[in-house]
């Protein structure tokens, strides 16, 4: 009972103590608690001010942790180019491989291998004893007709002699005309000459062979321009055109690189190998092309002036499409990472025109696109 006797005698005395100092001080109980209110107040505005700035640095501590290196191509209208390549077989513009017209036992080569003659040369003559023979046979015979009929024809003119007389010598002389001309022939078709300014590439007899019609006896070609045919996948039909520029290189002549235009594209389509051809003429300064020759033939099939092209590699796909990545400022003004869905068009050597889903100045990431996702920060190098 003495101890809660003090204990109420006190909090008595400090209740009346503290009614005297708000009394001594002028301030009422009200005004007391508006003021500790208002303390209050002020101390939560600071501690969240605090908490505030404390979340941020951790927010910019994070951000800086989670940034991935990445490079950028801002994508502009630029010229774009698709080729194909296909490989075509070289031919000598000019090739022969010379038979005679008759059949006969070869007396003399009058060309060696590699040897350059010019049209008209003499290359192989037949045995021609048997018509030469034959030919100063017909060649009396043809002297003996035109003296007959010029006698018998003056006669005629006189009114000397039968008709039938005149008609009879100038018969023979036709007919000895006839076949003196057709001897004649015989003999050139013995001898074998140059279709035309070459080189003797091959001779397959020797003297004293025999040749005929179907058995060649040279190998005979001019060089000057050669011929290149190539077949094209039916699927470049449209694109392909007769007139259009080309490059040609050869992998035996590897500083060889030339261009040309094609001469001929073929309408019609193989059925067997789906394939339509083209021809190109080429001039061949030095001889350096040669016959059976592989060609790798550049065909350039489309061209766009004002394309928006990408590293074919930065492409990726899944269920809903073709999608890239394209960096672009938040709020904070921070590189984030956007997937953009595209449509690709044509692709060559490593890049692919992209014909909807970019703008011009679009950022497009093309180095560390493997490692982020829609919403990465990105650190441009």
């Amino acid at each position: 009972m003495k101890t809660f006797y003090k204990i109420s005698v006190m909090k008595t005395s400090v209740f009346f103590l503290a009614i005297l100092l708000v009394a001594g001080c002028g301030m009422s109980g009200d005004q007391m608690i508006k003021q500790q209110i208002e303390s209050k107040k002020n101390k939560i505005s600071a501690l969240e001010k605090e908490i505030a700035a404390l979340e941020k640095q951790l927010s910019d501590s994070a951000q800086e942790v989670n940034e991935v290196a990445v490079d950028l191509k801002t994508v502009e209208p630029e010229e774009f180019r698709h080729y194909i390549t296909v490989f075509g077989n070289v031919e000598a513009d000019k090739y022969a491989k010379i038979s005679p017209e008759m059949n006969g036992q070869i007396r003399t080569i009058h060309v060696s291998e590699g040897e350059r003659v010019g049209k008209g040369h003499l290359l192989v003559s037949l045995n021609t004893d048997a018509t030469e023979s034959g030919i100063n046979e017909a060649r009396a015979a043809l002297e003996l007709a035109r003296t007959t009929f010029e006698k018998q024809e003056s006669l005629w003119k006189q009114n000397i002699g039968s008709e039938i007389q005149y008609l009879q010598a100038r018969a023979q002389k036709e007919a000895a005309e006839a076949r003196y001309s057709t001897l004649e022939a015989q003999l050139r078709m013995s001898q074998i000459r140059a279709p035309f300014n070459g080189l003797v590439d091959k001779i397959y007899v020797k003297e004293g062979d025999m040749a005929g019609p179907m058995v060649p006896v040279i190998e005979f070609v001019n060089l000057a321009k050669v011929t290149i045919k190539a077949d094209v996948s039916e699927s470049f039909i449209g694109n392909i055109h007769a007139g259009e520029r080309v490059e040609v290189s050869f992998a035996s002549i590897p500083d060889l690189n030339l261009t040309a235009k094609i001469v001929r594209a073929s309408k019609v389509i193989n059925s067997a190998s789906r394939t339509f051809s083209i021809e190109l003429n080429l001039a061949n300064p030095g001889e350096r092309i040669r016959p059976n020759m592989i060609s790798s033939i550049r065909i350039n099939d489309f061209t766009s002036g004002e394309a928006l092209v990408v590293p074919t590699i930065v492409i990726k796909r899944d269920i809903t499409g073709d999608y890239l990545y394209v960096a672009s400022p938040n709020e904070n003004n921070n590189m984030v990472a956007t997937k953009r869905y595209v449509e690709r068009g044509v692709s060559y050597e490593g890049n692919t025109m992209i014909t909807k889903g970019l703008n011009p100045g679009d950022k497009v990431v093309i180095a560390g696109y493997n490692l982020i996702s829609s919403g990465s920060y990105l650190a441009v190098k």
